[in-house]
């Protein structure tokens, strides 16, 4: 991965992980980063007739659709850093403000769900913008299928682990964070996703 790349990403995946832990810890068992999980909890919910969980991951599936295809649509023909990828990461930050602010005034939970998965779609068009071996920092199952693969089979490029391996912790890093500030600070636990929003943004201009 170019160096110019590392630590918008690892911070990129830092967010997601938060968002995720704190979409899942307050707003109701639900996912707004990583969809495969959320397309589960909503069979579950679902199936157990938890109905308000269910609408919960409908929304925050409509949302993240919304963001993935506004941001596809507008950095079309945009490879790396450019002005657009920025203009979208900056979007980004602007939704998770209003989340944050949202959340410490107690706003209504489908609006701050649709608000974190709006985020966050944008995020993982940006990230594959960017065309680097992680593809997402909201979908790590593929990178980490894709890795291992390369790893085992000689020609097939280079497996990344290292860098996989620094993403995972990333990941993990920021749910972790959440967690702890959801417990102890309830009120800024949306801020930790916001940080590594603002820290991607900020290093990928240097």
């Amino acid at each position: 991965m170019p160096v110019s790349n590392r630590l918008p990403v690892l911070s990129l995946a830092l967010a997601s992980g938060a968002m995720d832990a704190f979409t899942f810890l307050a707003l109701g068992r639900v996912f707004t980063s990583n969809m495969t999980g959320n397309l589960v909890l909503l069979g579950v919910s679902a199936g157990h007739g938890h109905f308000s969980e269910a609408l919960g991951s409908l929304v925050a599936l409509t949302a993240f659709t919304c963001g993935l295809v506004g941001t596809f649509r507008f950095t079309v023909s945009t490879t790396g850093w450019t002005a657009r990828t920025r203009l979208a990461l900056g979007a980004e930050l602007v939704l998770l403000i209003a989340l944050a602010l949202a959340w410490a005034l107690s706003g209504p939970r489908l609006p701050v769900i649709a608000t974190a998965a709006l985020a966050m779609g944008i995020q993982s068009a940006v990230t594959d913008r960017l065309h680097t071996f992680i593809g997402s920092t909201t979908f790590i199952t593929g990178a980490l299928t894709s890795s291992i693969s390369r790893h085992l089979t000689p020609g097939t490029g280079p497996p990344h682990i290292p860098e996989l391996v620094a993403v995972l912790l990333a990941l993990s890093l920021g749910a972790a964070a959440a967690a702890v500030t959801l417990h102890l600070l309830p009120a800024a636990a949306p801020v930790i996703a916001l940080l590594g929003a603002a820290m991607a943004l900020i290093s990928s201009t240097r």
